[in-house]
């Protein structure tokens, strides 16, 4: 499953050192996979004004430890 960040830190964690359920760290874990490079969004598309901007609290990755996600 693909997530951002935020998302991903809302999940229990695959696997644990201890008997405890630990949550997902996502990019802070060395199992985290990104899956895109960061969003470049348009804020003002169809104007003379257009302008692309990063947004990377949108870009999805997945944990590593189950293998590659099904799309």
């Amino acid at each position: 499953m693909m997530l951002n960040e935020h998302d991903a830190r809302e999940k229990w964690c695959h696997i644990t050192l201890s008997t405890q359920v630990a949550k997902c760290v996502a990019s802070d874990c060395m199992a985290w996979r990104w899956a895109e490079y960061t969003p470049h969004i348009c804020e003002k598309c169809g104007t003379e004004d257009s302008e692309w901007v990063d947004h990377p609290e949108q870009r999805r990755g997945y944990c590593g430890l189950p293998g590659l996600p099904k799309l």
